[in-house]
This record gives structure tokens, C-alpha cells and sequence, in this order.
């Protein structure tokens, strides 16, 4: 079906004016002007309602209201949390909601009460704040704002870092998943538990996920494997906050009785060498065909995702033809669970 043009205000107005040939010249162009003002109007709320009627198109506070009838709220920011280790003198307690800074200027707070052991003990701490910023990796300092008595003024976050902050989702990956729904409701009437079920609640069930790997009888008849995708994160992994908010969702919508567990992708490593010719060895080209090659690679999302070297080859002549590839000499494909994931690429000198 194409798709109606809607017409310029300066076409209707000629129109206008050819289908009024008998009223006199003073009189037709002025009354033409104000039809086709009123007509182009009328046309622009039909082409805006047109839009409104489905979710792939509308506005975002009709999108609101798609959302509101399929029950899929937008995810909105999440804080950070993880545990980090406070030592001092064995026997000094660390209250629950005691406040540290963070070396990103953030502060935090003590989730569960806790009390030093010999070697100090690992707190629980949640950020004030949401959103990536108070996302802390394993090593770094935080300070206690008041440390409590016996306590050292310094927390050093644990090998798990302090994870799973994410931004508020954005309108396009909320557009997404709210039509995913309606297709669902519209073809299945309901979701019951199939690997496209699972990937949808996971995308659901936190900010950060993109979608997820699902595994079927892989540990025994009738088990179901989830393994979450986060292809902004580093190694395209879930964090323990990012499993534990799955696992948390899924408890709640999946089917009574099923045997689901959730973990992380294991990790399928992506070799490109290449070589560049010397007039095309740059490094603005360098960085736009690692670009394109990353591009690729995290468009691979589903359970024994292939990548074709000539897929490779395409993404690297978007950005110059003059070029040797050394490697992959064959297709990479994913095993059970497995996550393509890229490396650096190496660069023949």
C-alpha cells in the first residue's frame, strides 16, 4: 500500500483555485488561501492521529499510553550496588546506612549491618544516586563520610565491583518492547514460557540487558538456561546486579513449576587481523572499521550465531578496499551458550 503524500499548503491552495475558474479573480485567490489553510490543517491531524494508532509510530506520551495497556512500563534508572571491604578493629560494627563517597564523587550507603571480623568484612553498598556513574570497579576506594568508631575510613570495592547502575531506557529499546508485546498478545494471546518469552522478560527485567541467550533442556529435560546480553557492558556480560535483577523478574512472570536458571554468557572471543595498504593505514580508518567490525559482532545475538568472514570483508570496504584480511580464514560460530564477542584487532605492520 503507498503511503498517502500528504500535500503542501501551496499545492492545496492551487488546486483550490483551479477548481473555482468561475468566481472572479479578487475573490478566488484570497478564498483559496483560506480553504487550503483549513484543509492543510485537517490533513496534519490525520497524517498526527494516523501516527498515534500504533505503537511503532507514535508520540511518546501516546507510547505512554500503549504501555499502560500491554503492562510494559518503561525501566526507569537503576542504582548501583555491590560490597566492598572495610577492615579495622576486629568487632566494630558497621551501621546499617552509614554513608561513604565514592572517587567519582558519588555517595553510597551501607545496605545491611555488618561487624568486622579479623580480616574486616565486605558490606553491602547501594549508590544514592542512579544511573552508570555509580558503577565502581573491582580496586577502588571509597571513604567513609563519618567513619564509624574502630573502622578504617577507607573501603576498598570487592572483586565483583559495585554494578548494575543504568540510565533510564531509552524511548527507541521502550518502543521496541512494547510492540514486541502487542505482536504477542495480538498473535499468541498470552506468553507462556517459550525462549522468545524469556528473552523478552529479560530485556524487561533491567535497563542494561539487550536480549538473552535461552538455552532449552540443556541440563536436563524441560530446563531452561537464561543468559543475559548487555552489549553496552564490557565483554557484552551481565554483571552479579544485572543476573540477580533477572533472576528477581523472572520469579515473578515465568510459569509455575518451570525449571529456569540464569547466568552469564560464556564467552566466544572474534580474531580479526587485517592488513591496510599504506596509503589506507590511518587511524581515523582504523578506528571506523573496528567500528564496523564491533557492529557486526554485536548484531550476533541468537544461540549459535554465525559470523562469516565476508561479513567481515563488508564492514571493512565501508571504510576502504585496500586491505588484506589474515584472519578469520573461516566462520566463528558460537556453541551452546556461547556470546561472540570481539577482541582488538590486529594490525599487520
Amino acid at each position: 500500500m503507498t503511503e498517502f503524500a500528504r500535500p503542501s499548503l501551496s499545492t492545496l491552495q492551487s488546486r483550490i483555485e483551479g477548481d473555482l475558474p468561475s468566481v472572479p479573480g479578487v475573490l478566488r485567490t484570497p478564498l483559496a488561501v483560506a480553504l487550503s489553510r483549513g484543509h492543510h490543517s485537517t490533513n496534519g491531524f490525520i497524517a498526527w492521529a494516523d501516527k498515534q494508532s500504533s505503537p511503532l509510530t507514535c508520540e511518546e506520551e501516546r507510547l505512554n499510553d500503549w504501555a499502560a495497556l500491554y503492562k510494559v512500563p518503561r525501566l526507569l534508572a537503576r542504582a548501583s550496588s555491590g560490597p566492598a571491604k572495610a577492615v579495622g578493629t576486629s568487632g566494630s560494627p558497621v551501621l546499617k546506612d552509614t554513608e561513604a563517597r565514592g572517587p567519582n564523587g558519588l555517595d553510597y550507603a551501607v545496605s545491611t549491618a555488618a561487624v568486622l571480623g579479623v580480616d574486616g568484612v565486605l558490606v553491602q553498598l547501594r549508590c544514592l544516586t542512579t544511573g552508570e556513574a555509580g558503577n565502581l570497579a573491582a580496586g577502588q576506594t571509597l571513604t567513609f563520610i563519618d567513619p564509624p568508631p574502630g573502622v578504617s575510613a577507607s573501603l576498598v570495592v570487592a572483586a565483583d565491583g559495585i554494578t548494575g547502575g543504568a540510565e533510564q531506557e531509552t524511548v527507541d529499546s521502550w518502543r521496541v518492547r512494547v510492540s514486541d508485546e502487542w505482536q504477542t498478545v495480538v498473535v499468541d494471546g498470552a506468553r507462556g514460557g517459550k525462549p522468545n518469552d524469556y528473552r523478552f522478560w529479560a530485556r524487561s527485567a533491567h535497563p542494561s540487558v539487550s536480549t538473552a541467550l535461552v538455552q532449552l533442556h540443556a541440563l536436563g529435560l524441560g530446563t531452561v538456561i537464561v543468559r543475559p546480553i548487555c552489549n553496552d557492558l564490557a565483554g557484552r556480560l551481565p554483571t552479579a546486579a544485572i543476573l540477580e535483577a533477572v533472576e528477581e523478574y523472572l520469579a515473578g512472570v515465568a510459569p509455575a513449576g518451570a525449571d529456569w536458571s540464569v547466568t552469564a554468557p560464556l564467552q566466544r572471543a572474534v580474531a580479526v587481523e587485517l592488513d591496510l595498504a599504506a596509503g589506507s593505514d590511518t587511524d581515523a580508518n582504523r578506528n571506523a572499521i573496528t567500528a564496523a567490525v564491533a557492529a557486526v559482532v554485536l548484531s550476533k545475538t541468537t544461540e549459535g550465531a554465525v559470523l562469516q568472514p565476508s561479513e567481515i570483508d563488508a564492514a571493512v570496504a565501508t571504510v576502504t578496499s585496500q586491505y588484506t584480511r589474515l584472519a578469520p580464514m573461516a566462520n566463528i560460530v558460537a556453541g551452546p551458550g556461547e556470546l561472540l564477542v570481539m577482541t582488538p584487532i590486529g594490525w599487520a605492520s
